[in-house]
C-alpha cells in the first residue's frame, strides 16, 4: 500500500521544471484602448523624441540661439527715420517748425561707428537741408573686437553650454528609460518565479493532506506549507505593484498618456567587460562633455576678465563730424549745399577712481581661478563615476557566478528533501526551506543579471560613449 501511495505521489507530482522566463512586459489593457508592443531601442527611440525634459532643454537651447542672432545684428547697417514738428509761441509770434531725415548707421568689430544723417527742416523763414557724416572711435576704453563682440562671445557661449546640456538631458534620460525598462523586466521575472513556486507549493499541499489522511504527514506539515504560500502570494503582489509603478513611469518618460497600455519587450543578453580601469578612465577623460564644458569655462572666464581689465581703462573718444549744408528761402535752391561744417574733438564722460571697474576686474579673477578649481574637480568627479561603476560591476560579476553555484546547491538540496519528504523519512520543513533557498538565490540572481546589464550602460555613459553628441 505505501509503494503504491509513494508511485501515486510521483504520478502527481510530474516534472517540476522552472517556467521558461518571457521577457516580456504588460500593463492592463484600459477599455477602448490599444495595446502597444514596443522593444527597448523603439522606447529608447520615443523617449528621446518626446521626454518633456529634453523638450525643455531643446527650448532652452532656440532660445540662446534666438538670442545668438540677436547680438549679431548689432553689426547690420541700421536705417532710423527721423522727424518732427514743433509749434512754439512766444512774444505773440507763432513759430511752426517742421524736420524730416534720417540715420544710417553702422558699427564696426574695433568699435568704431559710422553714421550718416540727410535732414531737412523748414522754420519760420527759409528750409535747411543737409547731408552729415560723422566718425566715433574709442581710443581706451571701448576699443578692440574683444570688448565689441563680447555679447556675441557670451551668446556663442551660452548656445553651446545649453547644447550640451541638452545632450546631457538626453543621456540621462536614456539611463532613466533604460534602468526603468529592465526593472519591469526583473520584476516580470520575479513574478514568473513566485507563480511558479506557488503552484508547485499547492502541489505539495495536496500531497501533504493526502499523506496526512493516511498518516504519513503532520498537521505541523501543512501549516508549513500554507504559511509559505501565503508569503509568496504576498511577494508576488508586492511585485506586481511594482510592476505597475513602474510601468507609470515610463509612461512618464515616454510621456504617454497614463491609461495606455503597453507591452514591454527588452534583451537579457550580456557579456562580461574586459575592460581595464585605467583604458576605462582614459576613455572617459577623452569622451565626456563635461571636460569639454570645463575647459570652456575657463576660457569664457579668462575672456570676461579681459573684457573687465579693458573696462577699467578711461573712456576716451575721438569724434570727427562733416556737414554739407545749405540754407535758403526759397524751395528751389534748397538743393545748393554750399555750406561746410567740420568738427573733429576728444571727449571723455569716465571718472578718475573707476571703483566699480577694478572691482569687477578683481572679482573676474577671481572667477577664474576658481573654473580652473571647477575644472579639477569635475575630472575627479568622472573618474569616481567611472571607478564606482566599475566597482559595482566586478562585484555584481562575482555575485553572479556565486548565485549560480548556489542555485546548483540549492537545487540539489530541494531533491535530495523531496525524495526523503516522499519516502516518509523526513517532515517538510527541510523541502520548504529548500525551497525558499532555492527562490531566493534565483531571485538574487535575476537582481544582479539586470543591475550588471543596466551598469553596463551607465558604464557607457560615464565614458561619454553612450550616445553620440551631434553638437548644435
Amino acid at each position: 500500500m505505501k509503494v503504491l501511495f509513494l508511485i501515486l505521489l510521483v504520478l502527481l507530482a510530474g516534472k517540476s521544471s522552472a517556467a521558461e522566463l518571457d521577457f516580456a512586459v504588460t500593463t492592463l489593457k484600459a477599455p477602448g484602448v490599444d495595446s502597444i508592443d514596443l522593444t527597448l531601442d523603439e522606447i529608447v527611440t520615443i523617449a528621446l523624441q518626446y521626454n518633456r525634459n529634453i523638450k525643455d532643454r531643446e527650448f532652452a537651447v532656440k532660445s540662446n540661439r534666438l538670442s545668438l542672432g540677436a547680438s549679431r545684428n548689432i553689426f547690420d547697417i541700421k536705417i532710423k527715420p527721423l522727424s518732427s514738428i514743433n509749434y512754439s509761441s512766444e512774444n505773440e509770434e507763432e513759430v511752426t517748425v517742421w524736420q524730416a531725415g534720417g540715420s544710417v548707421s553702422k558699427i564696426f568689430q574695433t568699435g568704431i561707428t559710422v553714421d550718416l544723417k540727410p535732414s531737412i527742416a523748414k522754420g519760420d523763414s527759409e528750409y535747411d537741408m543737409g547731408v552729415g557724416f560723422s566718425l566715433a572711435v574709442p581710443l581706451l576704453r571701448g576699443f578692440g573686437s574683444d570688448v565689441v563682440l563680447n555679447n556675441i562671445y557670451s551668446s556663442e557661449f551660452a548656445l553651446i553650454k545649453s547644447a550640451r546640456t541638452l545632450h546631457r538631458q538626453r543621456v540621462n534620460t536614456m539611463l532613466e528609460t533604460i534602468a526603468t525598462v529592465y526593472s519591469l523586466v526583473k520584476e516580470q521575472q520575479l513574478i514568473d518565479l513566485y507563480n511558479n513556486q506557488i503552484k508547485q507549493l499547492k502541489n505539495h499541499l495536496k500531497f501533504t493532506l493526502i499523506k496526512e489522511r493516511i498518516g504519513l504527514a503532520r498537521s505541523m506539515d501543512i501549516y508549513r506549507a500554507e504559511i509559505r504560500i501565503r508569503e509568496v502570494g504576498d511577494s508576488l503582489n508586492f511585485a506586481r505593484e511594482r510592476v505597475e509603478n513602474a510601468m507609470d513611469r515610463l509612461k512618464t518618460i515616454l510621456a504617454f498618456p497614463l491609461e495606455q497600455s503597453l507591452l514591454v519587450r527588452a534583451p537579457l543578453m550580456y557579456s562580461f567587460v574586459t575592460l581595464g580601469l585605467d583604458e576605462a578612465v582614459s576613455i572617459a577623460l577623452k569622451n565626456r562633455l563635461e571636460i569639454n564644458q570645463a575647459n570652456a569655462d575657463i576660457s569664457e572666464a579668462v575672456r570676461r576678465s579681459k573684457v573687465a581689465y579693458q573696462n577699467t581703462l578711461p573712456e576716451i573718444n575721438l569724434e570727427a563730424t562733416y556737414t554739407r549744408r545749405g540754407r535758403s528761402s526759397e524751395f528751389d535752391r534748397l538743393f545748393i549745399l554750399d555750406e561746410d561744417l567740420f568738427f573733429i574733438g576728444l571727449t571723455s564722460t569716465t571718472d578718475f577712481a573707476r571703483s566699480a571697474e577694478k572691482s569687477g576686474w578683481a572679482q573676474s579673477k577671481i572667477v577664474v581661478d576658481r573654473e580652473y578649481l571647477l575644472s579639477e574637480t569635475v575630472k575627479e568627479s568622472i573618474i569616481g563615476e567611472v571607478r564606482r561603476v566599475m566597482n559595482s560591476m566586478e562585484k555584481a560579476e562575482n555575485r553572479i557566478m556565486l548565485r549560480r553555484e548556489q542555485i546548483t546547491h540549492a537545487t540539489g538540496k530541494l531533491r535530495f528533501s523531496q525524495v526523503k519528504f516522499q519516502h516518509g523519512e523526513a517532515d517538510n520543513f527541510d523541502l520548504i526551506e529548500s525551497q525558499v533557498q532555492l527562490q531566493r538565490a534565483k531571485a538574487n540572481l535575476v537582481s544582479d543579471e539586470i543591475l550588471y546589464i543596466i551598469n553596463g550602460y551607465r558604464l557607457r555613459a560615464t565614458m561619454g560613449t553612450l550616445l553620440e553628441f551631434k553638437g548644435i
